[in-house]
């Protein structure tokens, strides 16, 4: 496979503990609630499936997950057509907290300006949540309905 340069590179530092973020990060089924017009992310066998606000989905091949190294990777698979992608977060120690890098590979490259505003957004949404809780305001817990109730009730 031929090596591929880094096309969006984006980081934060974040005023916590490295494992803290690191859990978070590792747990791929976390996703959708740091990552801006996510509604859910789950995992089975590898694979990820994230429902977008607007009604989409992404599968996504989970690469590695390196708890060592603290770093986390995978790949879009479809149902959009890249020729070549791949995500990659690492968190590391830093003087004030975890130090938080996100980078993605891809082509084509006209998706790099997207996919840059994105994960900017992405890491503060990350910040948010590692800090006070507060979720991506697209994310829907799984035992809450669509319509903010929680499942059971109203009908």
């Amino acid at each position: 496979m031929a090596e591929h340069a880094v096309d969006v590179r984006r980081e934060i530092v974040i005023d916590a503990g490295v494992d803290v973020v690191w859990d978070i990060v590792a747990d791929a089924a976390r996703q959708a609630e740091w990552f801006p017009g996510m509604v859910s992310s789950q995992v089975d066998d590898g694979i990820r499936i994230i429902v977008t606000a607007v009604g989409g989905v992404l599968v996504e091949e989970i690469l590695d997950v390196d708890h060592h190294a603290r770093c986390f990777e995978y790949s879009i698979t479809g149902p959009m057509h890249l020729d070549h992608h791949r995500g990659r977060i690492t968190v590391m120690e830093a003087p004030d907290g975890a130090r938080v890098v996100y980078e993605q590979e891809l082509q084509p490259k006209a998706l790099v300006y997207v996919l840059d505003a994105a994960i900017g957004d992405a890491l503060e949404g990350l910040r948010d949540l590692v800090m006070d809780g507060r979720t991506s305001r697209s994310f829907v817990a799984a035992d809450v309905r669509p319509d903010g109730q929680p499942m059971g009730e109203g009908g």
